[in-house]
């Protein structure tokens, strides 16, 4: 399958690298004729790169393909887990930190705009977007704060929450982590790693360890174990979403159905589907040609 090797810009001056997949294999169909269908973005999850599963990213770009669409998966400001980058500031280039540990859950808009940005710019005129596990998070939040703008429709792939997850893996340590890192943000220390002793050695930023572990926070997109608990975005929604979830997913803290059914009731009736991917599980191992249908 023909595909190239692209790059986007955020308004904030960060490069991102990706590849776009035609909507065909053959040659023979013109570049123009291509651009005027559809096209999907692929949003990783925590630390994910657009090479992080090839066998993913080939199987959907195929099963897309014999639909006619194209496909697109480019990294963010969250690939891996540090990474500095050189970010212009004037007529000077400084370092920052990016990766899991430290980036801005709230700037993610950013990055998804430079995607919309880059598709619109080649002709695409029907863009929609798939995130998977915290790239869900961050689709949900774009449709909060820009009504998904540019978007013809949002698929939320895999969309659990992290907050169970850190609260079982962290056990009684949970409290005093959160307290810990709050402490350090009230020093001006928010972008310092926490000790990783706290964190079962994972390299978290008091910031993004809040972003991620604490409820009610801007990235806490899918409260659904909280069933008093709305879902902030799912007002804003006037577009078509997809609720995808592996039957065998690992970390749902629940039955998939019922979580399932808490986004029946919380999303628009109109603009809601609902699927459960039998035998798949967070990664879509083995399903990936699956998951692939279902998105087109």
């Amino acid at each position: 399958m023909l595909c190239e090797l692209n790059q986007i810009k955020t308004k904030d001056g960060l490069r991102f690298e990706g590849l776009v997949f035609g909507s065909t294999s053959s040659p023979q169909v013109s570049q123009r004729r291509d651009k005027n269908k559809v096209i999907a973005l692929w949003l990783n999850g925590l630390g994910g790169r657009f090479s992080s599963n090839p066998s993913l990213i080939h199987a959907v770009a195929g099963e897309l393909a014999r639909k006619r669409i194209s496909f697109a998966a480019f990294d963010n400001r969250g690939f891996g887990n540090i990474n500095q980058i050189r970010v212009k500031k004037g007529n000077k280039s400084i370092r920052k930190f990016f990766g899991t540990s430290f980036e801005k859950f709230e700037d993610s808009v950013l990055d998804i705009e430079a995607m919309v940005r880059f598709c619109r710019k080649r002709g695409y005129k029907n863009i929609f977007l798939f995130g998977h596990s915290t790239g869900a998070n961050k689709s949900a939040y774009y449709i909060l704060k820009k009504r998904g703008r540019g978007l013809v429709g949002v698929g939320l792939l895999g969309p659990m929450s992290d907050i169970p997850a850190m609260k079982k893996e962290l056990g009684r340590k949970y409290k005093s982590v959160l307290e810990t890192a709050e402490k350090m943000i009230k020093r001006g220390k928010g972008n310092e790693l926490l000790p990783l002793k706290m964190t079962d050695n994972r390299f978290w930023s008091a910031s993004r360890f809040l972003s991620v572990a604490k409820e009610g926070m801007n990235e806490d997109t899918f409260p659904y174990y909280d069933q008093k608990r709305k879902f902030r975005w799912a007002k804003n929604v006037r577009l078509p979403v997809l609720v995808l979830i592996g039957s065998k997913e690992e970390h749902a803290d629940r039955p998939v159905s019922e979580i399932m059914e808490v986004f029946r009731r919380q999303i628009p009736e109109k603009y809601f589907t609902g699927v459960i991917l039998k035998g798949a599980n967070h990664g879509f191992k083995n399903k990936e040609k699956e998951l692939g249908k279902e998105m087109a």
